[in-house]
């Protein structure tokens, strides 16, 4: 198999778990959801280019870059200096708000995107800036049609659900996949589990929330209203599909708090009808790393999406998206996105 040659914009924290996922997981399938997926493992992932716009990041090689300030994803191996020194991009909203208060911006002239992809000669770019720099994203998805990269949107701008840039990357034949990154074991898909599993068992789950809270420059982000809304309302919409109509719920990320670092404690709280009416009551909480999260579904998303480079498969992946997005075009159940993707990958189903 050749290798699947990835540029990342955005070396933050889910940039580093993926570097150190592909060394970690050469020969080690624990806990990975696929191990091998269409002929495919981690270790034919290959990181070939870095974008970022802080300089503690820029000129510095992928291996040292993704263990710079203000990341704080753990250093869960040594991965071998990759030999790829990370360029600036443009700064555009990447640093707006709150961000300027973590993010120390380049001084150097940033490098012509399109044209830096186009020497490359990769075949996916991977958009992993933070929530809220719609401007940056949309920069981003703009310079893979230029260079004839397929796209991969983690961050909640729309994105793969918005019909411009869908057609725009279905004419050019070139795959599209997102929007917002659904972590492996994160809260939204383990709150989906739960609700899924209750719905099975006939309870009536009539209130619900899930809150979040993170030691992370994105958890601290979106202390920013907009940026809090903007999560919110998606992950709101991702639980009310496994809900009933008149349920309450609310979700969101709820405060930042730096010494937590990489970890991110989720907060559950569930009530509902049993049988004769009687309550059922679920407060829990789930304490995970933020970035090997990320990283866990990457490898995955990653592989489907090159399964639809090489079969010439353009546009929206529906398939992919639903299985590792939150904001999908098409929403699905856990157990059916799962299905989809597994028939893609098969070439049972087409996108």
């Amino acid at each position: 198999m050749s290798k699947i040659k990835v540029v990342v914009a955005g070396v933050g924290n889910c940039c580093s778990a993926l570097v150190q996922s592909i060394h970690y997981h050469a020969e080690n399938p624990r806990g990975l959801m696929n191990y091998d997926l269409g002929g495919f493992k981690p270790s034919d992932i290959q990181v070939v280019g870095g974008i970022d716009i802080d300089s503690r990041k820029v000129g510095r090689d992928l291996s040292e870059a993704i263990f710079a300030e203000p990341n704080v994803a753990p250093k869960f191996c040594n991965p071998p200096p990759a030999g790829v020194v990370v360029v600036k991009g443009p700064m555009l909203d990447g640093a707006d708000g709150v961000l300027k208060d973590v993010i120390k911006v380049d001084d150097s002239p940033p490098v012509d995107v399109p044209s830096y992809l186009e020497q490359l000669d990769a075949e996916i770019l991977l958009c992993l800036l933070p929530t809220g720099a719609q401007k940056a994203v949309e920069f981003y998805a703009d310079s893979a049609l230029k260079a004839g990269y397929a796209f991969v949107n983690c961050t909640p701008a729309k994105i793969a659900s918005d019909n411009r840039w869908v057609e725009s990357f279905e004419d050019r034949g070139l795959p599209l996949a997102g929007d917002d990154l659904m972590s492996q074991m994160g809260g939204t898909v383990f709150h989906m589990g739960v609700l899924d599993f209750l719905a099975k068992r006939g309870v009536d789950v009539t209130k619900t929330y899930q809150l979040d809270i993170g030691g992370t420059v994105e958890a601290y982000g979106v202390l920013e209203d907009f940026r809090r809304e903007e999560k919110r309302k998606i992950k709101s919409e991702a639980i009310k599909q496994v809900l009933p109509t008149d349920s309450k719920v609310a979700t969101g990320t709820s405060d930042y708090v730096g010494f937590m670092r990489d970890c991110r404690t989720g907060y559950f709280y569930v009530e509902g009808k049993n049988c004769l009416g009687s309550d059922v009551i679920i407060d829990i909480y789930l304490r995970t790393h933020d970035s090997a999260n990320g990283a866990g579904i990457l490898l995955d998303v990653i592989r489907g999406v090159k399964i639809a480079i090489d079969r010439g498969i353009g546009g929206q992946l529906t398939s992919v998206s639903s299985y590792g997005f939150k904001n999908p075009p098409i929403r699905s159940p856990l157990n059916e996105s799962m299905e989809w993707f597994m028939s893609f990958v098969k070439g049972e189903r087409k996108r």
